[in-house]
């Protein structure tokens, strides 16, 4: 792989290869924009680049110092995420990020600090975190990652580079999905519209079945099937996915690792574990409003409009022609739904009212 992996983002593309070509690599970077659009990737690509055996302005891919970066293996380039129950970037994660810019790399050129969902980092951390990103040593370099730039603090932001991804190209997500996921190309293109650019969302709807749950359950309303019902069923699927997502975590884990620890090290792995299916659990019930969101809205830009151009759930066009009409307070009451989920209010009250607002 190589930065020409990273699809739709040829500004940010082109500033990482000048900097590889260069030399001159500035040691912090920031690169900000929607979920799910590559940022990671080039992070990544970026890192092998740097320390490739070639010294081209790409990773070639195929060095031992490319493989070892790719798997997750070489010395020089490490990754931190949030954790703990709070799932949050801690003061002792940045200690141990200090500490280890103080040292050379162990092999390649540089070494390359990738942190994830930087703003998780804790206030007092960013400020621990500031001296070293003001004064690194000279073969460091810094990638923070985020969607929400503005959650970090201004003198953190300025000493970094900033780099800007956009979302995906809908044609991009349709042919990663059919490449990826072998899907037909109309349903492929369906979930690229819907998921608005992000291909990690794209991948979430085909693997999860959420699209295809919500579209059941608004055809299922529009048919007048009894709201409570509905809402005792659908909080049933979604439990379902919950057990998924948290034995996911706990596999992910390795309970074998777990059990090497010591009993303080045990409860606090497992308590990461516990805030990490929590935060995955909160996220898809956004994704699920979300679905319902985009769906209304569909509603009424077609019946405002008779086309499908404005559409994002396009191969449902034909349905939206015949279901009853939707009104401005079905998207008020998912609003409303929205809050109370970000609240913690009870999860089978919030679906219920929801679909006996969305009910014709």
């Amino acid at each position: 792989m190589s930065f020409s992996d990273v699809k739709d983002q040829p500004v940010p593309m082109r500033l990482l290869r000048n900097i590889v070509r260069s030399g001159r690599v500035p040691h912090g970077l920031l690169l900000w924009g929607p979920g799910g659009v590559g940022k990671s990737l080039a992070a990544l690509e970026f890192a092998k680049a740097l320390n490739c055996e070639a010294g081209e302005a790409d990773a070639c891919g195929s060095c031992l110092t490319c493989r070892k970066t790719a798997n997750g293996n070489h010395p020089d380039v490490k990754t931190v995420t949030p954790s703990g129950k709070a799932r949050l970037i801690k003061i002792e994660a940045i200690d141990f990020i200090n500490e280890l810019a103080a040292y050379r790399p162990f092999e390649g050129r540089w070494r390359v600090v990738i942190i994830h969902d930087t703003e998780r980092m804790h206030e007092a951390a960013q400020n621990h975190f500031l001296k070293t990103l003001e004064e690194p040593p000279s073969d460091t370099v810094f990638v923070l990652l985020t969607e929400f730039p503005r959650a970090l603090l201004p003198t953190v932001r300025s000493r970094c580079q900033q780099l800007r991804f956009g979302a995906l190209r809908p044609e991009t997500v349709t042919a990663l999905l059919m490449r990826e996921r072998e899907l037909p190309e109309a349903r492929a293109a369906a979930v690229a519209a819907v998921s608005q650019g992000q291909m990690s969302r794209a991948l979430d709807f085909v693997d999860t079945g959420k699209r295809e749950a919500v579209l059941d359950i608004t055809g299922r309303l529009a048919s007048r099937e009894d709201p409570l019902a509905l809402s005792e069923e659908f909080v049933r699927h979604i439990k379902t996915q919950q057990e998924v997502i948290k034995e996911t975590v706990k596999a992910a884990a390795g309970d074998e690792a777990i059990g090497e620890l010591s009993r303080e090290d045990q409860e606090e792995q497992e308590n990461a574990q516990i805030a990490l299916a929590e935060s995955l659990v909160r996220r898809d019930l956004m994704e699920y409003l979300y679905l319902f969101q985009v769906w209304y809205r569909d509603a009424l830009v077609f019946q405002a409009t008779r086309e499908t151009d404005g559409l994002l759930n396009k191969d449902q066009a034909a349905r939206l022609a015949s279901e009853p009409p939707a009104k401005g307070a079905h998207l008020a009451a998912i609003e409303k739904a929205w809050l109370y989920i970000e609240r913690n209010l009870n999860m089978e009250r919030v679906f219920r009212d929801l679909f006996f607002a969305l009910a014709p």
